[in-house]
């Protein structure tokens, strides 16, 4: 009786044992510490690396006599031996006849270099003293040149190579010159000269606002502290050599003369005159102009006007303008231009106007689109240029065409929003930055906590059926 409640005690004992390690395990799948990824464990840092073995490395060449001593002694000489000398890179010797040599063949590659020809100016003009080098590149100098086909009036001198004189006429064929060199074999080239001959005219030049053709435009006027640019136009027959200064008066204070305009900022009012001269070669023109530069200045706004129609009373507005010294005047001009010497200008629409207070107005009675620059002046005579437009004037009134009525569109779908991030039941959110398994544990820590768990269960088997054996064995048979 007594060893069968023994029995009973040891196995209650082994089954608290088991209850004790289950909850145990519990507790530590989930309390467990962060670890790293659930990999298989690295080698231990400790572990020696393998490592390759060496091959002891043999000499291929044999030496012609045996040492007698068994172990080489080191040399302590920084002597190079008579080997290492031979491997030394000897340096080149030339001898006088290589030289030579090669002399003589740089001679003979600069003898074959391809001849060319060139002029030093290709523009000349009727009525003019010209005068240009004829340039020979490659080949061996001295040179034997020929001339033919030389506009009249103008000479080939072979000894200076040039052409010179006076042309007397257009000349449309180029003339052609034939070069021979002094190198052996000889070379020849033949080719043809570019001499364009033109008639002169002397340089000019013009205000470039695009408003009226050349010698009636005039400058725009100025205001104190505002940028101010004036763009200039030249007419001339030698452009390359053409100048332009100013040689009489003086520009106002704060602007500048440049290149082709006429720039700066005004500090200055008042009433400038000043005499450009444009000059080439040959000759010079002078023209006068003025520059007006106003203390005060208007701000100005132009709009966009919708297409009137032939024959039928139109108004819309077009300008604005403030500061200044009112009352003002509109008005609008067209682009002029200049050809073959007589003056010609654009269109205008016809039977409109602009009006004191900036609207466009009247009863249209041309038809077309037409290009225009709507201005103003005040009562202090300053003329500012508001803005280039265009104008439309149609022929008939367009007809009327009613839109159907737009279909409804169907009601927009409103896409889902995408699922936000779930964590599982009963998994802990990583706040380390560490990697978590799918036990909700980080990774790493489960292989030791399961082999705990496990080692706790096997202990607890184990003494169940140590019970069980010595119970059988103390049965009575």
């Amino acid at each position: 009786m007594g060893a069968f409640v023994g029995e009973r005690r040891l196995s209650g004992k082994a089954a608290r044992l088991l209850l004790v390690g289950a909850l145990a395990s519990a507790l530590a799948l989930q309390f467990a510490p962060p670890g790293i990824a659930d990999t298989e464990p690295s080698a231990s840092s400790s572990e020696p690396a393998a490592t390759a073995t060496q091959t002891p490395t043999v000499s291929a060449t044999p030496s012609s006599t045996a040492s007698p001593t068994a172990s080489p002694t080191p040399t302590a000489s920084a002597s190079p031996s008579a080997t290492d000398a031979s491997l030394a890179t000897p340096s080149p010797t030339v001898s006088p006849a290589e030289a030579q040599a090669a002399a003589v063949e740089k001679v003979v590659i600069e003898a074959t270099t391809p001849l060319s020809v060139k002029i030093s100016e290709d523009l000349a003009f009727v009525g003019k003293p010209f005068q240009a080098q004829l340039q020979v590149v490659g080949g061996t100098a001295p040179y034997t040149v020929v001339a033919s086909d030389v506009p009249a009036g103008l000479l080939f001198d072979p000894a200076t190579l040039s052409f010179t004189g006076t042309p007397t006429g257009l000349y449309s064929p180029s003339p052609s010159v034939t070069v021979s060199d002094s190198s052996d074999p000889q070379l020849t080239l033949t080719e043809q000269i570019n001499i364009n001959i033109k008639s002169y005219y002397p340089p000019t030049v013009h205000v470039s606002d695009d408003e009226s053709y050349p010698g009636m435009a005039s400058f725009d006027d100025g205001v104190v502290g505002r940028n101010y640019d004036e763009v200039l136009g030249f007419y001339r027959s030698d452009p390359e050599h053409t100048r332009i200064s100013v040689v009489s008066g003086h520009l106002p204070p704060g602007l500048e003369l440049r290149e082709s305009s006429v720039s700066g900022v005004p500090t200055t009012p008042g009433t400038y005159g000043f005499t450009f001269r444009v000059q080439d070669r040959f000759g010079y023109t002078d023209k006068t102009y003025s520059i007006i530069v106003h203390a005060v200045g208007m701000q100005t706004t132009g709009f966009q006007v919708p297409a009137a129609v032939l024959g039928e009373p139109y108004s819309a507005k077009i300008a604005e303008a403030t500061g200044g010294v009112a009352p003002y005047v509109f008005g609008y001009s067209t682009r002029r231009h200049f050809a073959g010497g007589l003056s010609s200008s654009d269109p205008w629409p016809e039977g409109l106007e602009v009006d004191t207070n900036g609207f466009l107005a009247g009863i249209p009675t041309r038809v077309g689109s037409f290009s225009i620059a709507v201005w103003v002046r005040d009562s202090d005579q300053l003329k500012q240029r508001i803005f280039w437009t265009t104008v439309t004037v149609l022929a008939t009134r367009p007809p009327v065409v009613e839109q159907p009525p737009a279909a409804n569109p169907p009601a927009a779908v409103e896409a889902p929003a995408p699922p936000a991030a779930v964590t599982p039941a009963g998994a802990l959110a990583s706040t380390s930055g560490a990697q978590l398994a799918a036990t909700g544990l980080e990774s790493g820590s489960l292989n030791t906590t399961l082999w705990a768990a496990a080692g706790l269960l096997a202990a607890g088997a184990a003494l169940v059926v140590f019970n069980s054996l010595r119970r059988r064995r103390g049965s009575p048979a």
